[in-house]
């Protein structure tokens, strides 16, 4: 676990020109449309996380047959260079985020969807996000609301989760489940309690110190596994979605789930071939 101030420089120093170097076509992207911006994000996604020093490994395929919510467990604002890495879709973040030095520039520019922590607000939120996916865009969701050291997995979130219920779209829709798995750092120190707020930002951790240890860091392994898509007209409601998903990830990971009550377990049906294909 040895740290280096001189690597915490390079690689800031790297991310700024990274970043620099791309803004052009980013703003080109989002004047131009998707088709512009995501091979964009996908590189500097890529090139984010090479810096950073994490050693991505991918299991699953993203479901892309369907306009498709995937639904990740959160641990640190890496995660979004981790999953941007592989999945063509756009993030969902607190509007919080919106107001972040740099990061919030980008994320606006990416067309990052944000969403308010108000109960009043989650019918309207869940209604923009299914007209969004009615239009065909994907999106990156992070079921437990907020972010968590990585060694269990919180009660989700479901309210957003209802643009997956049938009734709600006139076209079919997918969720995907995606786990999000710290295993190991770069010299071969497992992920467990003792290290695991090194990479995972979460409680009280503010962010620039957080990020400046990563930064002296030789890297962490993370493992990412795409569960079976689950296709909206399987879906009994956002409930027992979410509970499923959270049992799902909770078993990639090895560990256990919050304390909930019991719900019934969402039916998942094959996807038909003429949907697949649609």
């Amino acid at each position: 676990m040895r740290k280096s101030r001189s690597r915490a420089v390079l690689r800031g120093v790297a991310f700024l020109l990274l970043t620099a170097g791309l803004l052009p076509l980013a703003v080109a992207g989002a004047a131009f449309g998707p088709a512009v911006m995501r091979p964009v994000r996908r590189l500097w996604c890529r090139g984010t996380a090479r810096l950073l020093g994490l050693r991505l490994s991918l299991e699953g395929e993203p479901f892309d047959a369907l306009p498709t919510l995937f639904v990740a467990n959160h641990v640190s604002y890496l995660d979004i260079a981790a999953l941007g890495a592989f999945l063509d879709a756009t993030f969902i973040a607190k509007r919080e985020v919106a107001g972040w030095p740099l990061l919030g520039f980008l994320a606006r520019l990416a067309g990052t969807f944000f969403v308010r922590r108000r109960w009043r607000e989650a019918r309207i939120q869940r209604d923009a996000l299914a007209a969004r996916m009615r239009r065909g865009e994907s999106f990156i969701l992070f079921g437990e609301g907020t972010s968590t050291n990585g060694l269990a997995v919180r009660r989700f979130k479901t309210s957003l989760l209802g643009v997956a219920e049938p009734w709600l779209l006139d076209r079919p829709v997918a969720v995907q489940g995606v786990t999000l798995a710290y295993v190991r750092l770069a010299d071969g120190t497992p992920i467990g309690p003792e290290t695991c707020d090194l990479y995972a930002w979460h409680g009280d951790a503010t962010l620039m110190p957080h990020l400046w240890n990563v930064l002296q860091m030789a890297g962490v392994a993370v493992r990412i596994v795409l569960h079976e898509p689950v296709p909206s007209w399987s879906v009994a409601c956002r409930k027992a979605l979410g509970r499923s998903l959270e049992e799902q990830i909770a078993l990639a990971l090895g560990r256990g789930t919050v304390p909930a009550e019991p719900t019934a377990s969402v039916p998942v049906e094959r996807m038909p071939a003429a949907a697949r294909t649609a």
